[in-house]
């Protein structure tokens, strides 16, 4: 049986563009996902500023995690026409307002 994967974006917007980019991604990006074939989940957070060396830190602000039933899925959406589309959305709306950083995984426990 295949293992989950991970898409994972983080990003920092300023400040000015944060209620339009969470309404954004609430109404808009949440349902392109949700078409993504292979994408069982999506899930958004905002960092919790801690005041502990332990936890650690970084400069992203938001996180998005689109959650894949198999790593050949999340590959064949990287590759896809539709994330190339997404990305230039998101482009013309954010780009200028902020950085992102995009990751993936596959989980190898359990």
């Amino acid at each position: 049986m295949p293992s989950p994967a991970l898409f994972v974006v983080k990003a920092t917007i300023a400040p000015e563009l944060e209620p339009a980019f969470n309404h954004w991604y609430d109404t808009v990006r949440s349902k392109e996902a949700a078409q993504v074939p292979g994408c069982v989940a999506m899930r958004r957070y905002a960092s919790i500023p801690l005041e502990t060396t332990h936890a650690g830190s970084e400069p992203w602000e938001y996180m998005v995690c689109y959650e894949f039933d198999s790593e050949e899925s999340l590959r064949a959406f990287v590759s896809s026409d539709t994330l190339r589309a997404m990305t230039r959305d998101y482009n013309a709306r954010f780009a200028g307002g902020g950085a992102r950083a995009r990751l993936a995984y596959r989980q190898i426990y359990p």
